[in-house]
């Protein structure tokens, strides 16, 4: 089937950057599926969370009914129809600059393709599983035909958000053991460099590093296998005071919360608490 050339409802598409070649490095979203009716709502709450509006939307009917926005550093995808298992268990989704040259910069890392690139709409894509088993959907955006950068075209645009100090990331925990191994992996996946000794406080004493827009996480003991991980962490000043160990927010999505620290501040650990939701917002 050939790929159309332009949207099918192209005053309800936009990118703040259509081109993602003008991107220095890749660019990580961690990734919420829900139903397409709940997208208006959920873009709404990780706006008023995040305090940045969404730089993309994305109705692409011709791709198994899909529709995609972007806030912060959450892809938000919606369908209609069930996902697929695959769709389910990819982590993460890779905005690069440049598909060939992300996955030739991928090969020698122990990184498997498990779907090749493919043209489509945005551009085009591949799905991945990285080293330590983490699979990862690589999408390159070009222009369509006559597309420019534009902002928010659905609804108000959202010039009144206040500045929250909140930042969603993707969230991957492993062994201390494989901690150090892990964000040099990730270091190279991602061509960032690990942000040096970040002062989080979180639900349990750890190591942690943020490459890019992903939190690494040295885990003191190992998971007991299957046990259900959180696939993203929300980063809260310090100043706003006690904070739940999770939240539940839109979409369903479950989120580790971890403080931030000033420089100078102390860094003393959170005691162990049972963990609690936070509902929408």
């Amino acid at each position: 089937m050939p790929v159309p050339r332009r949207p099918a409802d192209p005053e309800r598409w936009f990118r703040t950057r259509p081109d993602s070649s003008e991107l220095e490095r890749p660019r990580l979203l961690a990734r919420s599926l829900i139903d397409v009716a709940e997208l208006d709502e959920d873009i709404s709450h990780y706006e008023r969370l995040l305090g940045t509006p969404a730089d993309l939307r994305m109705p692409i009917p011709d791709f198994g009914g899909l529709e995609l926005a972007a806030v912060g550093g959450l892809l938000l995808i919606a369908s209609a129809r069930a996902f697929t298992p695959v769709q389910r268990q990819t982590a993460y989704s890779l905005i690069v600059p440049s598909l060939e040259a992300q996955l030739d910069l991928l090969e020698g890392t122990g990184t498997a393709v498990l779907e090749p690139p493919e043209p489509i709409l945005p551009g085009a894509r591949a799905r991945v599983r990285y080293p330590d088993g983490a699979l990862a959907e690589l999408v390159e955006h070009r222009p369509w035909d006559g597309e420019r950068p534009r902002p928010a075209a659905f609804g108000a645009a959202r010039t009144d958000l206040p500045a929250t100090g909140i930042r969603l990331l993707a969230r991957r925990a492993v062994e201390d053991a494989d901690f150090l191994d892990t964000v040099r992996l990730y270091e190279t996946l991602l061509q960032v460099p690990a942000v040096a000794r970040p002062r989080l406080t979180g639900p349990f004493p750890a190591r942690t590093a943020i490459v890019g827009n992903l939190l690494l996480v040295g885990l003191p003991a190992p998971v007991p296998h299957g046990a259900p991980q959180p696939r993203a962490a929300l980063i809260v000043p310090a100043t706003q005071g006690h904070t739940p160990e999770a939240a539940v927010l839109a979409g369903g999505l479950t989120a580790e919360v971890w403080s931030e620290h000033p420089a100078g501040a102390p860094r003393a650990p959170r005691p162990a608490q049972a963990r609690t939701g936070a509902g929408h917002g």
